[in-house]
């Protein structure tokens, strides 16, 4: 099995397909029952962005409205679950198994994760951008000294996404677009596709602009 993020597996950055941990065994020990129901709702607001995405893509015209606070906490299920799982390695070394309880908590049950923490755009990593469709990478980023996760990256072609649960002076990826308002795909000049984040907080950012390239995207 494989862990889903949306429609596609996801690849690590040596194009590895990675391994589908049992990922709530500790994640649930945290909350109550009640959020713990309610993991399925994160899960399907990812499956709703990618698929949003995949249909830009395939020139797929229509929008979509997502709760830009849910995106977030479906990364952290992904973190948790590659996390508790005990599989990520460092340069190679175990990494390390600790999430703050207290920061899982507040991110499942609270509004939203107070800034800087929480979604952030950065540049995806050249083997997602390369001819054959619309890859996928999930990466755990980690603290180079403690090696203990502080968010992960998920790249999704063009799209790259990085979520932070813990503020870092030196994140080592170029950031940008703060808690966007959502993105918007063109083929040329025709709007195709129009994916709308609402936030507990409000949008931070405009919305991104993706234009597509046939020699990339296209099925033909």
């Amino acid at each position: 099995m494989t862990v889903r993020a949306g429609p596609r597996s996801l690849y690590d950055n040596l194009n590895r397909e990675i391994p589908n941990p049992f990922p709530w065994a500790e994640t649930a020990k945290i909350l109550c029952r009640k959020h713990n129901s309610d993991l399925s709702v994160f899960d399907t607001a990812g499956t709703n962005l990618f698929e949003a995405i995949k249909h830009a893509f395939d020139l797929k015209e229509g929008s979509i409205d997502l709760n830009g606070n849910d995106i977030e906490r479906f990364m952290l299920q992904r973190l948790c679950a590659l996390t508790f799982s005990k599989v990520a390695t460092v340069s190679g070394f175990q990494a390390g198994q600790s999430i703050n309880p207290r920061l899982i908590e507040e991110c499942f049950t609270r509004p939203a994760l107070p800034p800087p923490l929480g979604l952030y755009m950065t540049y995806p990593p050249p083997h997602v951008q390369r001819p054959g469709g619309v890859h996928t990478e999930y990466t755990s980023l980690y603290n180079s000294l403690t090696r203990n996760p502080v968010g992960c990256r998920i790249s999704f072609g063009p799209i790259s996404m990085v979520f932070f649960i813990e503020a870092t002076e030196n994140a080592m990826l170029p950031l940008y677009n703060y808690r966007p308002s959502g993105f918007r795909f063109w083929n040329g000049d025709k709007l195709i596709r129009e994916i709308r984040f609402h936030w507990e907080n409000g949008a931070q950012s405009d919305f991104i602009g993706f234009d597509f390239d046939p020699s990339l995207y296209s099925n033909e």
